[in-house]
C-alpha cells in the first residue's frame, strides 16, 4: 500500500467511528447518516484497492478514473442536497401548521 492509501484508508475508518458515536449520542439520525457511511465504505474500497477505480473507469468507457471518483461524489452531494432540501420543506410546512394551531387554540381560550 502506499502512503497516500494508508492515509485515505485511516480518513475512511476515523469519519465512519465519528459517523457511529454521533449516531451513538443521538446528534445524528441513522436515515441521514446512511449516505455517508455508504460514501466512506466506497472510499475505504477505493484506498485499499485503488485499482478498481481504474477497472470501473474502464468498464464505463471513462478515460481519466479520477473523473469518475469526482463525478461520483458530485452525484452523492446531488442526492444528500435534494434530501435535506427536501426534509427542509416539510419542517418549514410543519412550523406553519403548528403556528396555525396556535394561533386557533389562543383564539378559542378567549
Amino acid at each position: 500500500m502506499t502512503p497516500t492509501s494508508i492515509f485515505l484508508t485511516i480518513i475512511a475508518i476515523l469519519v465512519i467511528l465519528y459517523i457511529l458515536i454521533s449516531i451513538r449520542k443521538n446528534k445524528l439520525s441513522p436515515a441521514n447518516s446512511f449516505i455517508w457511511i455508504i460514501f466512506c465504505i466506497v472510499l475505504l474500497v477505493l484506498s485499499i484497492w485503488p485499482a478498481s477505480l481504474d477497472w470501473l473507469a474502464n468498464l464505463l468507457g471513462i478515460s481519466y478514473p479520477p473523473t469518475l471518483f469526482l463525478a461520483i461524489a458530485i452525484v452523492i452531494l446531488f442526492i444528500m442536497n435534494f434530501t435535506q432540501s427536501k426534509k427542509i420543506e416539510d419542517l418549514q410546512k410543519k412550523i406553519i401548521d403548528l403556528g396555525q394551531e396556535l394561533s386557533i387554540q389562543k383564539d378559542k381560550k378567549k
